[in-house]
């Protein structure tokens, strides 16, 4: 919301022969606005701040850098149909896009004024506990079966992603 300062002038009474009153004037100064900017802007800065925890990322740049690696998911995918060795390549690209993804989360999150720990702390949980129970689950699932842990993982993941696409949607706040 942009500020408003009054400037007062010196003003002398109207008479007869002389100028009428002036209104005080009103300087409106607002705040810079960010511009939306591009998608191969966002692709660059996605790579560029590889390592960069401490600073902001604007909803365009969240959104073209989640764009960006859904298509080249995509692209692996496609890819990894027509070769032999498919985890080995999803393996590689999930690596390499991790740290640059986890980096643009938290500058989103940092920049809606939003704690990092919300999103930090479901994340971790969310590749600690198929590690941890992976083995158990690819059997129940090979016997289709599913349990009440696998359940509440579910519905976790869910909640989790619900929430990161509320704050990538929520607007700036300098």
């Amino acid at each position: 919301m942009p500020k408003k300062i009054t400037k007062k002038t010196n003003v002398r009474r109207a008479s007869a022969g002389r100028a009428p009153k002036k209104s005080p004037r009103i300087l409106v100064v607002s705040e810079p606005k960010r511009k939306m900017i591009g998608p191969m802007r966002a692709i660059a800065n996605f790579w560029r701040k590889y390592f960069d925890f401490m600073g902001r990322s604007t909803r365009s740049e969240f959104w073209f850098g989640i764009l960006f690696v859904i298509l080249i998911n995509w692209f692996i995918a496609w890819l990894v149909t027509r070769l032999m060795w498919p985890g080995i390549i999803a393996s590689l690209v999930s690596a390499v896009v991790f740290v640059p993804m986890l980096t643009l989360f938290v500058r989103r999150f940092r920049d809606a004024k939003i704690s990092v720990w919300l999103y930090i702390i479901p994340t971790l949980l969310i590749y600690v506990i198929p590690m941890v129970r992976g083995a158990l689950w690819a059997k129940l699932i090979a016997l289709n079966y599913v349990s009440s842990g696998m359940l509440i993982y579910s519905l976790f993941f869910i909640a989790d992603l619900i929430f990161n696409i509320v704050v990538g949607c929520l607007p700036s706040k300098r």
